[in-house]
């Protein structure tokens, strides 16, 4: 890992850009569309509904707070990939403390920690986070401020960036002590896939979690070096993207919500710059559905693919090396298959996502860690809709398992 350079601003232009003239016209003609589909959906799909309007609610209010001057500022710090050579942005707050415990908040949909949805806000201001903890947003490569150097592509699962984060803080195999005792990584939707990959990698199987002296090994760690204890959590992710968005389409029109992820999902890559390093995908998001989201990662991993084999030496095409999304599809899921020790991670679920339809989730990855199947907030807007959610999330991150052993 190379520290590139850090810089104290708002960092996102298009959130200014956003609550300066978008975000009236965005919000008006999402409460339109809601009112159409409380008409023409089927009764038997209220739930729908109210998790929608929830999910709504719930992002206004935060937009709402930001409008007002309640807007977070942030010291963006680009990093590098110690051998990827790829850009990661991590976002801290503009007052850091001398801390035992760190957060580490994920975003999703590849956006930014001050994305529209503002889920992020909405948990800060829950207090779930102590007020002597330490937090920062991680953001993966090419997002957050971070621009793609040699490649096109990261799976939406894949930790390599994150656990390059982890590492330079010395938190797993590391002979130099970590400043921090404990890093709680918690990713919401699509970054909750990274946070229980990062699981997958640095964790023991329970079945393999030993007692060194009065200290069990609650951490995974290889080597027993690090003394930090690495914990886990997922707000409402999905096991694997082409399941869910593929079960987003067979709604009505105007509940297919894969129409305005596909719009996100294109205006991110613009922001990014990654649209124009694939010039052989769709520029424009038509038809903006699942369809176009779809292309244009087959795309950028074939671009990726191309850039990569050059570098090593072959000449390649385009052509040859294209292949379709399901060929690749491991690195856009997370599917956990060994059990995990209690206490150090945790997904939460809502029964009623309106983007993360529980009968996508696979039953057996769901039993090989702590789950909460909490009912409210539709999707990622928990924290605010659940008032009793925060208190017990807290309960959990408190529990000392020396205590109880």
């Amino acid at each position: 890992m190379a520290q590139i350079g850090s810089v104290h601003c708002d960092p996102s232009h298009a959130g200014k850009v956003y609550f300066g003239c978008c975000w009236p016209l965005v919000t008006t003609a999402l409460l339109i569309d809601f009112g159409v589909l409380t008409v023409i959906v089927p009764t038997r799909h209220f739930w729908w509904h109210r998790s929608v309007a929830a999910l709504l609610c719930g992002s206004t209010r935060v937009n709402l707070w930001r409008l007002l001057g309640r807007r977070q500022r942030y010291r963006v710090e680009i990093r590098e990939h110690c051998k990827k050579h790829e850009e990661y942005a991590i976002w801290w707050p503009e007052e850091r403390k001398m801390a035992s415990r760190l957060w580490i908040l994920v975003p999703g949909g590849m956006s930014d920690g001050d994305s529209i949805a503002g889920y992020i806000d909405e948990f800060l201001q829950c207090k779930v986070i102590g007020d002597d903890e330490d937090w920062c947003i991680f953001h993966n490569a090419g997002t957050g401020g971070a621009t793609w150097q040699r490649g096109t592509f990261t799976g939406l699962s894949d930790p390599t960036f994150l656990l390059d984060f982890l590492q330079s803080l010395h938190a797993f195999n590391s002979k130099q002590p970590c400043q921090y005792s404990e890093i709680i990584t918690l990713g919401f939707s699509v970054g909750g896939m990274l946070s229980l990959a990062a699981a997958d990698k640095l964790l023991k199987p329970m079945s393999q979690v030993t007692e060194h002296g009065n200290t069990p090994d609650h951490n995974g760690n290889a080597d027993y070096q690090s003394l930090c204890r690495l914990r886990f959590i997922s707000v409402h992710s999905p096991d694997c993207i082409r399941t869910t968005f593929e079960t987003m389409t067979q709604w009505a029109l105007c509940a297919r919500i894969d129409i305005a992820l596909a719009l996100h999902f294109w205006a991110v890559n613009l922001r990014s710059g990654l649209l124009f390093r694939c010039p052989k995908g769709p520029w424009f998001p038509w038809p903006p559905t699942w369809s176009y989201i779809r292309r244009f990662t087959e795309a950028a991993w074939a671009q990726n693919e191309v850039m990569m084999q050059r570098a090593a030496g072959k000449q390649v095409e385009l052509e040859e090396v294209a292949a379709p999304f399901e060929s690749f599809e491991d690195a856009f899921a997370m599917r956990l298959r060994k059990l995990l020790p209690a206490g150090e991670v945790l997904r939460i679920q809502n029964p009623e996502d309106p983007v993360v339809d529980r009968t996508t989730l696979d039953a057996k990855g769901l039993q090989c860690c702590d789950v909460w199947w909490v009912r409210g907030g539709g999707h990622v807007m928990c924290f605010g809709a659940c008032p009793e959610l925060p208190g017990r999330l807290r309960r959990w991150v408190d529990y000392k398992p020396s205590e109880n052993a």
